[in-house]
């Protein structure tokens, strides 16, 4: 539970709330401000690295770029709550998540 927002995580089949480290996400603020969020871990973005490394994708793994991208301590929803009410209190989500249209949910 986000304090002043409905959040919707857009979990794959095989994520588990303790432990995703890689996660989509909706937030819709209190006065109808809808949001959008992906959430990793830098370990997953390591991971994902490496794999490009071997598979040859995104120049062979020489970056990695996500917008509206929330990078957070460890794994787990708990963690990206946290992230959400923290950016909800300080006003900085205003600035680091982009707007969604009515038509993107």
């Amino acid at each position: 539970m986000v304090e002043g927002a409905r959040v919707h995580f857009m979990a794959g089949q095989d994520d588990e709330p303790e432990t995703a480290d890689n996660i989509d996400a909706h937030l819709c603020l209190a006065d109808g401000t809808r949001r959008y969020a992906t959430f990793m871990t830098t370990g997953e973005i390591a991971r994902l690295l490496q794999r490009w490394a071997g598979t040859g994708e995104v120049g062979g793994g020489r970056y990695f770029w996500c917008s509206d991208l929330v990078i957070i301590p460890r794994p787990g929803v708990e963690a990206m709550v946290a992230a959400l009410g923290e950016m909800i209190r300080s006003g900085d989500v205003d600035v680091m998540l982009s707007k969604l249209e009515d038509s993107a949910i």
